[in-house]
């Protein structure tokens, strides 16, 4: 199966870059699984990425956003309701210039498939549902790139999409996140539903060494 995505913005914040977000160069595999999930969501899927086709040459963009330095919990928002709003939070004197290294005009192609984790072969059933919300532009919740405010568009990809010429050859991006690993623990800092329920646990990221061949992201090993 395959779906086109593309925005005006993007931004894949690198790890090592969380302070100041800098953009890895292509949609990772785990934010391209995201939005599969955004369009079409069963607990009892587990969709798998088999490679990723660049549309566009790749172009950084530079912005400084104002942000706050603190961060703010649930508890705090309740107490300052009752409170009609005394003791509330105002980010005057919280601010912090911050740096955004951002993707500008994206476009991809990626082609997935999925596994169903229950004994019943829905297969057929739940393959023509994602095909329909593909060509009909409807999803679960909106899709973006990285950030709520890049938002992602999508549609089915036509002969015409074809991987940018100015990526032509070889180009090493280095690690980048493959997987997300849920693993359940009752210790576990983390909660995510599955066919059977809820289950408590941790996430662990699977990074890889991705190549891009002629605009075509794969992974190395």
């Amino acid at each position: 199966m395959q779906l086109k995505l593309w925005g005006e913005w993007a931004l894949f914040t690198r790890p090592e870059f969380k302070a100041e977000p800098h953009s890895y160069r292509v949609i990772p595999f785990t934010a391209a699984v995201g939005v599969l999930e955004s369009i079409f969501w069963k607990p009892e899927i587990k969709y798998k990425i088999n490679h990723i086709t660049v549309l566009k040459p790749i172009n950084t963009f530079t912005i400084q956003r104002n942000m706050v330095q603190s961060k703010q919990n649930y508890k705090n928002a309740k107490d300052w309701m009752r409170n009609d709003g005394i003791g509330s939070y105002t980010a005057v004197g919280d601010r912090a210039q911050r740096n955004h290294v951002i993707l500008h005009d994206v476009a991809y192609i990626v082609d997935f498939n999925f596994d169903l984790q229950t004994e019943e072969d829905l297969s057929n059933k739940y393959a023509a549902q994602i095909k329909r919300r593909i060509e009909k532009g409807q999803c679960f919740k909106q899709p973006y790139f990285g950030c709520r405010e890049y938002i992602a568009h999508f549609c089915v990809p036509s002969e015409e999409d074809q991987a940018a010429p100015e990526l032509k050859g070889e180009i090493d991006l280095g690690l980048m996140p493959k997987k997300m690993h849920f693993i359940p623990d009752q210790k576990g800092t983390v909660s995510w539903r599955t066919a059977q329920g809820f289950v408590k646990g941790n996430v662990v990221t699977e990074f890889a060494h991705f190549i891009m061949r002629d605009g075509r992201l794969c992974c190395k090993n």
